[in-house]
């Protein structure tokens, strides 16, 4: 079954940016939620009403009083519901019936308690909204602020301190007071248009409330922190929108413990845990995944303001030395890199700095420069200037009040002229004031308060202009493939495992049962020596593990005693386990050797792991993860990301493999995979081994749910 598609901006406009309000549950005490959500209101220019029986025909809180939803003089666009669990369901049809565009509901108590019951009656809450047509915000939900129409749809106090102008990033949030957290940036004057959170997203998911952002003229990204979601596929669909519209969605995944991965009978299973597959969808979708909450607006807001790359290079330009150095060694961490500067670029410098300073990159401006404004910008321009550059970077060490600010201010036409961002990392332990405001509010500059976070931020910025190669398509053979497996609930193991590989387009090593040691030789001397034995038993996935694989056997006599002792091992471990023989493979070449493995996510359907293999793959757990089906290009940027892809790149003097043809491979592993489809519990290659000509399959596992 395929994800519900994203609800349609439009159809979320009078919920999310109205041009009328009502809260229902509004009481005369200032600090109840009511009276809080509709105080926010006092920046909106629409009309506002307060619903509430007892002070029907009253102003309160300098708004007009109504009994009811029914009697409400419009149609309003958005009502926000201040009540206990009980009255909701009630609210929800009266506001159906009279044209209520939407409806935010903080009440908490349904699914969220672990009762049955409750989540009984927040699915019959969604159902019964769905039936009616009216989209719900919530439940358990902090509400909504539309910063362009000063709509402050949300309990938390003083809404109005929020005086940054509308733009720049939009925030969506599953939870409330997280979103809430990020959204009073806007204090200090980081601009964003618009804020959401989904609660429990019993009708609309942090998916739906990202895909409206994105349409917002003022948006120019998202900063995104998701719990989890029904159906995480729809990701790729809010990805693809993001893509399309040029507009980036940074994300953090709450909740990155490996309790809900469980172990399978694969390798696999116990390596490709939740957070890996969460990693693997944003990847997939297009989001830059940040791993701290305090990276999540910072990244955003630079995303929001950078242009796109000119170059790949970064420059660090400061007055302190060792600001610079520090610079450097986390630009080094980030894998970025920080080319010298040109000729040109140098001569400026050194006519600029002092010889205690540094001309070179990093560059040491020294105190004497940074108080020198002519200087300053000659030195900033030329770095500016630089072909090589795509950012500069620029480390403040100390904040002045008065002095800083100015500084700031006479940076961000600089940036803008000539294209390029200059990132502010902030190192003083004085946080707050008119300096980092400066660059807050400017549209040229960004402010991180991390090197790290700062050095990882251009990472993805540049990586996001990279763009990332194409998804994989199911072919033919795949599907043929695929079709042909065995109907039912079953595992193949190794042979019939090799055998759909094969039938896939996948290089498999071909093999001879035997059942005695006489048949062994025999298929032994039909191969050609040297062979290798393993057990064939349905019910003993990892050979190795009870003495059944033997390796290198040069003649007859040595088979005959490899046979016995793989017998004698299994009587010994696993005394019950079902023995159909050995099957012969003749002995392969040596090489380095991968781990695939595909297994149903509840998630994301089928993922793909890639990683070092053979014996040792569980114990380095060096493995990287995506969605099937995968491009070849794909496949081989997942092997260009493990820390072992040295060793298929000729390490030490060993010869290359081919990449691209165990690229090949890979995406062919991941098409049938695919094709497979809810059937496919996991399969595995394990080991793959990759040669100068290519890559073949040694030994497979395949599992499959009726």
């Amino acid at each position: 079954m395929n994800p519900a598609p994203l609800r349609r901006a439009e159809s979320l406009r009078r919920l999310l940016a109205p041009n009328s309000v009502a809260v229902v549950g509004v009481s005369a005490e200032p600090t109840s939620f009511g009276a809080r959500t509709i105080t926010n209101m006092r920046g909106f220019a629409g009309p506002v009403y307060a619903v509430n029986p007892k002070y029907a025909g009253q102003e309160l809180h300098g708004y007009p009083c109504v009994a009811s939803i029914t009697d409400l003089p419009e149609a309003v666009d958005s009502v926000v519901l201040c009540m206990p669990r009980t009255g909701i369901l009630a609210n929800v049809e009266l506001a159906a019936a009279r044209g209520v565009g939407g409806l935010t509901i903080y009440a908490s108590g349904y699914g969220e308690t672990d009762l049955p019951e409750r989540a009984v009656e927040e699915e019959h809450l969604r159902a019964r909204a769905r039936e009616l047509g009216i989209p719900l915000l919530g439940a358990n939900c902090l509400g909504f602020v539309n910063h362009v129409t000063r709509a402050g749809a949300t309990f938390m106090p003083d809404y109005f301190k929020m005086t940054a102008p509308a733009g720049g990033v939009g925030v969506v949030s599953q939870s409330g007071a997280l979103g809430y957290a990020l959204m009073q940036a806007a204090e200090r004057g980081f601009a964003m248009c618009h804020m959401a959170t989904a609660g429990n997203s019993t009708d609309l998911d942090v998916c739906d409330l990202a895909g409206f952002q994105l349409e917002m003229p003022q948006c120019r990204s998202i900063a995104l922190a998701v719990e989890g979601l029904r159906d995480g596929r729809r990701l790729i669909e809010l990805g693809d929108k993001a893509r399309a519209l040029g507009k980036p969605i940074v994300v953090l995944k709450l909740g990155r413990g490996e309790t809900g991965a469980k172990a399978a009978m694969s390798h696999t299973g116990s390596m490709a845990g939740s957070t890996a597959a969460w990693s693997a969808a944003f990847r997939r979708a297009g989001m830059l995944e940040v791993e701290d909450f305090d990276a999540l607006l910072e990244t955003a807001g630079f995303m929001a303001k950078a242009p796109k790359p000119k170059a790949r290079g970064v420059g660090i330009a400061t007055p302190s030395g060792g600001a610079g150095i520090l610079a450097s060694d986390h630009a080094e961490y980030a894998g970025l890199t920080l080319p010298q500067p040109t000729a040109a670029t140098e001569a400026v410098l050194r006519a600029a700095i002092p010889d205690f300073g540094s001309p070179r990159n990093p560059c040491d401006l020294t105190a004497q420069v940074a108080t020198n404004p002519a200087s300053f910008d000659a030195c900033m321009n030329a770095m500016l200037a630089d072909p090589q550059y795509a950012a500069i970077v620029m480390p403040v060490v100390y904040h002045n009040p008065t002095t800083t600010p100015l500084r700031m201010a006479a940076m961000a036409p600089l940036a803008k002229a000539a294209g390029k961002p200059i990132c502010i990392a902030w190192i003083p332990e004085s946080l707050e004031g008119p300096g980092p405001v400066a660059v807050d509010t400017s549209a040229d500059l960004s402010l991180f308060r991390s090197m790290r976070r700062m050095m990882k931020a251009i990472a993805l910025w540049l990586e996001y202009h990279d763009g990332q190669p194409a998804m994989g398509v199911i072919g033919e053979a795949a599907k043929a493939a695929a079709a042909a497996l065995p109907k039912g609930a079953c595992t193949l193991m190794e042979a019939q495992a090799k055998s759909a590989f094969a039938a896939a387009g996948l290089p498999a090593m071909p093999d001879a049962r035997a059942a005695t040691a006489e048949a062994a030789i025999a298929a032994a001397e039909a191969l050609g020596y040297p062979v290798v034995l393993k057990l064939d038993s349905p019910d003993i996935a990892h050979k190795t593990e009870v003495g059944g694989v033997k390796l290198n056997l040069a003649n007859a006599a040595e088979v005959s005693t490899a046979f016995a002792a793989i017998m004698e091992g299994v009587r010994h471990h696993a005394p019950a386990a079902r023995v159909d023989g050995v099957l012969v493979q003749r002995m392969a070449a040596r090489g380095p050797e991968l781990i695939l493995g595909a297994r149903q996510d509840p998630q994301f359907g089928v993922t793909l792991l890639v990683g070092l293999g053979g014996v040792q793959a569980e114990l380095w757990r060096d493995v990287t993860l995506d969605i099937a089906p995968v491009s070849p290009a794909r496949a081989e940027a997942m092997l260009r990301s493990l820390k072992s892809f040295a060793l298929l790149d000729g390490f030490r003097g060993a010869a290359p493999v081919d990449v691209a043809k165990v690229a090949q491979t890979i995406a062919r592993f991941s098409e049938l995979a695919a094709a497979i489809g809810p059937r496919l519990e996991e399969m595995e290659i394990n080991p793959l081994v990759c040669l100068p000509e290519g890559s073949v399959a040694l030994d497979g596992l395949m599992q499959l749910q009726a």
